[in-house]
């Protein structure tokens, strides 16, 4: 069997968020189901580059007005970002596959034999 190290941080994460899942499902009386789309929690955009911020906007094709700020960026970003619907189980199952794999988005395309 080959094995790869997942590192500390990754390994406490992916417990964090199978304790999170436990705990939301043992709020209430135990009928509500746990859901597997949350929002997302903060994320520090301003960590992040200019040149990566306009990237973002230009990918997902936010309309802005030109010459805006990293500030302005930012608050823009991160309104969009806060509605993308995040599906946690097929995240970090699409993670441990490529970690395990050593794959990447790119190695996907190629191997389902789309280019």
């Amino acid at each position: 069997a080959r094995h790869l190290y997942i590192c500390d941080f990754h390994k406490n994460l992916i417990q964090s968020v199978r304790n999170r899942r436990k705990r939301k499902g043992s709020d209430d009386d135990g009928d509500s189901p746990v859901q597997d789309i949350d929002t997302p929690e903060v994320v520090d955009l301003y960590q992040l580059q200019v040149n990566t911020l306009r990237r973002y906007k230009r990918h997902f094709k936010l309309q802005t007005r030109p010459g805006l700020n990293k500030a302005q960026l930012v608050e823009i970003i991160g309104c969009h970002f806060r509605t993308i619907p995040v599906n946690e189980k097929d995240t970090l199952t699409y993670f441990i596959y490529s970690v395990k794999n050593d794959k990447n988005k790119a190695d996907l395309k190629m191997d389902s034999g789309v280019h």
